[in-house]
């Protein structure tokens, strides 16, 4: 799955999942749970989601999961954000996703049970079913409560052994530091590696290069003033880091598929 992908749609799956090969971005809003610890980088925080939770978190920030789920079954739902915000979701609730929060409910049970939802889901879903309508009543129902029931945020920083650490720092330095002139030696030199050794070690783990993660950050940043400001675009477009205007235009596009403005209006901002 790739960064140029513009969301998923309203779609569920469940099954076991391997390490992703590359960090990437869309514009749901993600819930997951498994019986298992998940182990992300989100945004360029380490953030470990504990065994049997239910987690959500605005896909438009770059993740990635960095261990695999061996055997155990991860269970997901994706709600396009524009479709999400139709739903009247608390207010608190949406601002907390633009800035980046992962949200936990310290278990998917009873009403928050995604995993026992998703089979029947998966099928019902489907443009031509039958079922489609009720299904999707039934996953804003579901959406509505889990925005109600989650707690501030998931652990973060917590050890865990499927990202190099080094790399882990390299991201998280650039998430912090994405609006800034920074360069790729910039970024090497918070881990003491070489430029080109950073680079290396950084799109082997992440699938992706130094600079397209950093665009990936800018471009959430940017998605976030879009939908959280009244700002004009020349100023968000330098608040998210982008050099020029130009610049920003076509990676916002690249990234989302529209302009900024389109953007802004398809989502009511």
């Amino acid at each position: 799955m790739g960064s140029a992908i513009s969301s998923f749609d309203l779609a569920c799956w469940r099954g076991a999942v391997p390490r992703m090969s590359v960090a990437h971005t869309h514009d749901d809003l993600e819930f997951n749970t498994a019986p298992v610890d998940l182990e992300y980088l989100i945004d360029g925080r380490q953030v470990v989601i504990p065994a049997g939770a239910l987690a959500v978190f605005w896909a438009a920030r770059p993740h990635q999961l960095v261990r695999d789920s061996g055997e155990s079954a991860l269970a997901w739902l994706t709600v396009p954000l524009a479709q999400a915000r139709g739903w009247r979701l608390p207010g608190a609730f949406l601002a907390r996703m633009f800035a980046g929060e992962i949200a936990v409910a310290g278990t998917a049970v009873g009403p928050l049970a995604l995993a026992d939802r998703v089979e029947s889901w998966s099928d019902e879903l489907a443009a031509a079913h039958p079922l489609r309508r009720a299904a999707v009543g039934e996953v804003q129902a579901f959406v509505l409560r889990a925005a109600h029931a989650v707690a501030p945020a998931a652990p973060a920083g917590r050890a865990g052994g499927g990202l190099r650490a080094d790399v882990a720092d390299m991201a998280a330095w650039i998430a912090r530091h994405a609006a800034e002139d920074i360069s790729v030696a910039d970024v090497a030199a918070q881990v003491h590696l070489h430029p080109h050794h950073a680079m290396s070690v950084f799109r082997a783990a992440l699938g992706v290069t130094v600079g397209e993660y950093l665009a990936q950050c800018r471009i959430a940043r940017a998605r976030e003033l879009l939908l959280m400001t009244d700002a004009g675009i020349p100023d968000i477009a330098a608040s998210a880091g982008f050099g020029s205007l130009s610049q920003f235009y076509a990676r916002f596009r690249e990234h989302t598929g529209e302009a900024p403005a389109a953007y802004r209006r398809r989502h009511g901002g």
